[in-house]
């Protein structure tokens, strides 16, 4: 299993590690409720959950739990039609009022397949968990820094394309993305450092389409400051940003030449792995305290397991959505 995120932190829920989260998926789809589910491959149906404010919709209920239901029951029952076949699902937890549906087409309604993912549907149901109020703005950040980490996974696979095809403009503009990603968050961890917190500063990690994010060069200036990185890498980051960009915007209007790539790709990767060693050193000072992304309490393993090696996979093949890079899963019965 895996973890969901409501992308608002208002609910959590553990779903197979072989379904998919359809709404990011689907181009022009929102992501709101109803949040969608089926699995990657072969899938015979879809699961949807939706959650809404108690109090608008079920008001009388809201009223007889001020301080919100503390047991979770579900009401079942069947909306089939002439084409598909539907079991909704109606249950109520904290200040949430909730809605599954798992929908498949009506030629598959004594398909004994059909039961096996109701049996999932089941486990998926018992395992929604409210956030309360005071802790979803933490749980949506950490959804954020789960997708960060996703794509910078799945930045690996671009730039292992790029260096086996010797493709040098695009080492550089991936490897000068990792950079800025690596630097994002050696600040948010240097943050978490000096204030002792958990509280993650998401706009390092996470910028919105109608947000205006902070700018690469903006990134180097907040590392020195927050000494995540010293001068003199500082200056070396500055000079490729000019060559980088005399790259990707002057490659045929200047004297640069195909020859001049390799050097300028060498040494990129060469910043790369040195900024990569210095968030390790992040990552493990804060490994020996209680709190922020990597403390004590937030539950990583000293070794990454099996199970958290599929996650990711799975994770990245959201990120990718090609079946160039798509990464086999391994589904354990049990």
């Amino acid at each position: 299993m895996k973890h969901w995120t409501e992308p608002n932190g208002i609910l959590l829920i553990h779903i197979p590690i072989e379904w998919q989260y359809l709404n990011p998926a689907i181009e022009g789809e929102k992501e709101a409720s109803p949040y969608s589910f089926q699995p990657y491959e072969d899938s015979l149906g879809c699961f949807q959950l939706s959650c809404y404010p108690l109090e608008e919709q079920a008001p009388s209920l809201a009223k007889a739990n001020p301080n919100g239901v503390k047991k979770l029951a579900w009401n079942r029952s069947r909306m089939d039609d002439a084409e598909f076949c539907a079991h909704m699902f109606f249950g109520a937890l904290g200040d949430q009022a909730l809605i599954g549906k798992y929908i498949y087409d009506v030629s598959l309604k004594n398909d004994v397949r059909i039961k096996e993912q109701l049996a999932l549907v089941e486990d998926v149901l018992n395992s929604v968990v409210i956030v309360p109020g005071s802790d979803r703005k933490l749980a949506s950040d950490l959804d954020k820094f789960d997708r960060f980490n996703a794509s910078l996974a799945a930045s690996h696979d671009l730039l292992n394309s790029a260096i086996e095809s010797e493709s040098y403009i695009e080492i550089i503009a991936i490897t000068a993305s990792q950079i800025d990603a690596y630097l994002r968050l050696c600040i948010v961890i240097a943050k978490q450092l000096g204030e002792r917190t958990n509280d993650i500063d998401i706009k390092y990690l996470f910028q919105a389409d109608n947000e205006r994010g902070i700018m690469e060069r903006k990134i180097y200036e907040h590392s020195l400051q927050y000494n995540v990185i010293d001068q003199e890498i500082f200056d070396e980051l500055n000079t490729l940003y000019q060559l980088r960009n005399r790259v990707i915007h002057r490659y045929i209007i200047s004297n640069i030449k195909t020859r001049d790539l390799v050097n300028i790709a060498t040494r990129y990767l060469a910043i790369l792995e040195s900024v990569r060693l210095i968030l390790r050193g992040f990552e493990e000072m804060q490994a020996q305290e209680k709190y922020g992304l990597y403390g004590k309490m937030s539950d990583k393993a000293s070794v990454t397991d099996n199970a958290a090696i599929q996650r990711l996979y799975a994770d990245t093949n959201d990120k990718h959505l090609l079946k160039r890079f798509k990464r086999g899963i391994e589904i354990k019965k049990t």
